[in-house]
Parts: structure tokens; sequence; C-alpha cells
């Protein structure tokens, strides 16, 4: 998820679970405890394009990380409080501060990023694919009630805050089975038996999502409407490419073991961008629901096989993409 929802998270969680006396010492540790992991995005190598994409999300959220990201966060609390002579509860600060940490990952667990969360039992990323990583639906009315919560020092909008979140995401789980069957009943009638699928909400809504479906090694993308009823609002199709099976590109070179940390990481939806040479993508993710147009791509450079690859990241989208999307949420074809 944003940053925002994080910190907003943590406060409402470490208000909740504090008395009344440490609440506002609480709240500073619940927003730093949940910002926290997400200090990895500076985990960079100039050498190593792909380094930062493995490492974010990475042991920073895992589940065993959080008692000492809390212990952290509440040490520099209490550090804070000793400055300024302050009296504090060791044992409540420790405690929210690491649900806050343990409310970080698992709020990224609900997207579809992936996150190491079994970390260093586990390399599998984690995703349940139930939101996007930025939902103004979830998040604005968060704020308000965390705002008001502060503002009043009320427990009562805190806890009202993480209920929103719970029903919110209870929408988010109903949405994604309606699509899921619809989905399933699609690929039965083309006759198509699935390999495996994946169902994913479009950016900031429930109401759109990107269903990716594989059949005979073709990826076939599926832009699905969950209004009042399930509708079709888009379809495509792309060639699934395997990292091992890249035209000349030799085993065991620099190029070929970045080929599969990318697939690894795009859980092996790879495709060829369909109108630039050269551009392997991650399938998964599209501002357009139904497009073979991967917003995360490697250059795959043959003539350089002993050096990384280079990632691009395609964030500065066409305003007729958006649009595009826009009308699909509407209903509009």
């Amino acid at each position: 998820m944003d940053n925002l929802t994080h910190g907003l998270l943590g406060v409402a969680i470490a208000v909740s679970l504090a008395p009344p006396e440490a609440r506002g010492q609480a709240a500073w540790v619940g927003f730093l405890a949940g910002e926290f992991p997400d200090l990895d995005v500076l985990l960079r190598s100039h050498e190593d394009p792909l380094f930062g994409l493995a490492m974010h999300r990475h042991f920073t959220h895992s589940l065993l990380m959080a008692p000492v990201i809390g212990c952290l966060m509440a040490w520099l609390v209490m550090g804070w409080q000793r400055m300024r002579k302050r009296k504090f509860n060791q044992r409540v600060l420790v405690t929210v501060a690491t649900v806050a940490a343990l409310s970080h990952g698992l709020c990224d667990v609900w997207t579809s990023y992936g996150t190491r969360w079994f970390w260093p039992f586990s390399d599998q990323r984690v995703s349940w694919d139930l939101i996007s990583v930025i939902d103004p639906s979830m998040t604005l009315p968060l704020l308000v009630m965390v705002v008001v919560g502060m503002i009043r020092r009320s427990k009562k909008w805190t806890a009202l805050a993480l209920c929103w979140v719970l029903i919110y995401l209870g929408c988010c789980l109903v949405q994604q089975q309606r699509v899921l069957q619809m989905a399933r009943d699609i690929a039965q009638s083309r006759g198509h038996e699935m390999t495996r699928i994946t169902v994913k909400p479009s950016f900031a809504n429930i109401v759109v999502w990107r269903v990716l479906y594989e059949h005979e090694g073709e990826a076939h993308i599926l832009a699905l409407r969950a209004g009042a009823v399930v509708e079709v609002m888009g379809t495509n199709r792309a060639k699934m490419i395997a990292t091992d099976q890249v035209e000349g590109v030799v085993a065991g070179t620099m190029l070929a073991q970045d080929i599969e940390r990318f697939g690894h990481f795009s859980d092996h939806w790879l495709c060829w961008h369909p109108e630039k040479a050269g551009i392997l993508g991650d399938l998964r993710y599209a501002v357009k629901p139904d497009s073979v147009s991967p917003m995360w791509r490697i250059l795959i450079e043959r003539g350089a096989p002993h050096a990384h690859v280079r990632f691009h990241t395609f964030r500065q989208v066409s305003g007729q993409a958006w649009g595009e999307l826009w009308k699909m949420i509407c209903g509009n074809r």
C-alpha cells in the first residue's frame, strides 16, 4: 500500500491498543513503525538495476523483523520522551510498535506486488491480490477517522477506522471472487484449460479487474467490470515467454541470471512488448486492464551477455489510457 495508508493504519492500531494516558506517544510510535519497513526503497545499486526491485518488500517486511522494528521505533520514542523529561510505559510502546510494524507487512500482502512475509525461511512473494497499491476509497475514510480520533483523543474513532478497513477488504474479497468465477466461466466457454490464473484490481479501484490465465503457452487477458453484474470490458492475449527459453541468451551468463530474477519477481508472467523489440515485460501490470503493454520491463541486450539488464518503469502514462480506464469503471465500453 501507499505510505499514507501505512502510517494511518499504524496510528489507528497503536491508539486503539494503548491506554488513555499513553495514546499520544502510541500514535507517534505507531506511525514510525508503520512507515519504517518502506525505507528499503533506499537499498539501490548503480551497477545492478534489479537489486532495488528485489530488495523492496524483502526482509524489512517479514514477520520475523516486526519485533525488531517495533523495539527500535519504541526506543526512539522513549529516547525522545526522556529528553523531554516525560514519563512513558515501555511495555505499551514496544507492544503497539510491534503490532504496527506487523500491520505494514500484512497491508502489503493485501496487494499484488508480492511481499517476502516468511523471510528468511521462504523466498516466496506472498500476495492476496485484493486491493490496488493505491486505493482512495479505502484510504480517504481512514484518514478522516484517524484525524478525528487524534483531535478528539478518542479511541472510538480509531477503532472505527480499523473496522472500516476490515469492511472494505471484505468488499474487495467479494469482488475478487465474483470476477474469478466469471473468468472461469469464460475460459470454460472457450474450451480452455487454465494452467494458472491471477485476478488483480486495476489501479485505484475495485470495480474493474485485470485477469490473466494461461492456456497452452498463451496468457489470455480479460478486463472485467464487477458492477451489479460482472461484464467483459475488453480482451487480449500474449505469448508467454519462459526465462530459460529466451532466444540468443546463453545459460549461466549475467544476462540469463537477470532474466531469471525478473521472472521470479513477476511470478513468470512474462511476454515480449508488442511494439518495442527486445523488451521483456511483467504482464501482471498495465494501466489499461486489457493491455499487453507492461508497465515494468527489462531490455534484453544479447550483445552484452555479461552486463546487467536495464530496468524500465513506465509510470508516465498517457491521458488516453487513464481516460479509457475511467470509462471502464463507469461502465462505458
